[in-house]
Order: structure tokens, then C-alpha cells, then sequence
């Protein structure tokens, strides 16, 4: 998955090398993304961004370039729908952030890791969210957690099932039945001690 990625991105490159040529926009130049995307220092993860947007963290905007259909199948935070195909259109390069990181994700890697070279090269600090939405929903909103798992409670298992019960909220497997009485504990009394009486006075001898 990973030589995927980077393959997709050398060629991307490549290929913006001969279509696109100098520009006199931004200094950052092919060299220096070719190699943020060898030391993968062009990328977060799931677990990164949904712990800064609990944090409430205002340095990164959330780019979603799926289509619109997906967008509205599923967000993350207060992401932005921008599809790939019109990310490089000067009125939408324009309203990015320059400030600040933009995370870009897709429903996996792959387009998302184009759109953060593309953006890199405009001169816009953009991060891939690796794996994108479906890394998302499978570890953040849907955690696979095993019952020997939960009775280790690690640490990342604490992690997880925080995550998942801020993005959607406490879970039940079974919803309670309408007609179903609810639980009410039994109350159990102790037994009053009985109280000791004195013992009755010795009959005194003649």
C-alpha cells in the first residue's frame, strides 16, 4: 500500500514536470516535495486529526476532495467538500489558507495523495490524511475492538474508544424493547439485632 503511494506520487511528479514547468508563484520547488513524500512528512493520521479536532485545534483546515455524493454520505469536523478535479482552479487556490496546514483527504490514499502535491507545489502546506475516510470510519467512528482487548484496556484501546464515543456518541448493541419494564435493583434489608435484656435477678437464699 505504502510503495503504492509513493509510486503514484513520483509519477505525479514527474508528469507535473513536463505539463506545468517553472512557476514563479512559490519557492518550494519538486525536489523538496519528492522528498516530504519519501520521509512521509507530508502525512497524518486518523488518530492525529481526531485529536486535535477535540482539541479544538484552529491551524489546519479539512479538505475532502470526494465527490459531492460521498461528502454528504459522511464528513469529518467542519471539512470542506473541494472534488479533485477542481482543486487547481485559481478561485479555489485563492481561498485556501496559506497560514495554516491543510489536510486533504479522499475515501482511501490515492487521489489524495495527487491533490497534496499539487497543493505543495502552489506553495500551500498541505498534509495527506493517510487512508483517508475509510481509515476513518473503520478506526475512529467503528473500532474493532476485541473482548481480550477490552479487558486489557490499553492504552490505545482507551484511545480508540474515546475517539469513537466523542465522533458518535455511547453505542448499544440492543435497543431496549418499548414494553420492556426497566430495571429496578432488588433493595435488601438487614435484620433488625434483637436487643439483649438484662438477666433476671438471682433468687437470693434464706
Amino acid at each position: 500500500m505504502k510503495i503504492s503511494i509513493k509510486a503514484t506520487l513520483l509519477s505525479f511528479l514527474v508528469a507535473s514536470i513536463a505539463a506545468c514547468g517553472p512557476s514563479n508563484e512559490t519557492d518550494v520547488s519538486l525536489a523538496d516535495v519528492a522528498q516530504a513524500a519519501a520521509r512521509q512528512d507530508d502525512r497524518v493520521s486518523v488518530e492525529d486529526v481526531a485529536g486535535w479536532l477535540i482539541e479544538g485545534r484552529g491551524d489546519f483546515k479539512l479538505i475532502d476532495v470526494r465527490s459531492p455524493d460521498d461528502f454528504e454520505d459522511g464528513m469529518i469536523g467542519e471539512a470542506e467538500n473541494i472534488p479533485v478535479t477542481r482543486l487547481i482552479a485559481e478561485d479555489v487556490l485563492r481561498s485556501l489558507p496559506r497560514d495554516r496546514m491543510v489536510i486533504v483527504y479522499s475515501n482511501g490514499s490515492e487521489n489524495a495523495a495527487k491533490a497534496v502535491v499539487l497543493l505543495r507545489l502552489k506553495g500551500i502546506d498541505a498534509h495527506l490524511m493517510a487512508g483517508g475516510y475509510n481509515a476513518w470510519h473503520e478506526h475512529i467512528l467503528n473500532p474493532d475492538i476485541s473482548a481480550e482487548e477490552l479487558d486489557g484496556e490499553s492504552l490505545r484501546v482507551s484511545e480508540q474508544r474515546a475517539y469513537s464515543c466523542y465522533f458518535v456518541g455511547e453505542r448499544s448493541d440492543a435497543a431496549p424493547s418499548p414494553d420492556t419494564e426497566p430495571f429496578v435493583p432488588p433493595v435488601f434489608e438487614e435484620p433488625e439485632a434483637e436487643e439483649e435484656l438484662p438477666p433476671p435477678p438471682a433468687e437470693e437464699g434464706c
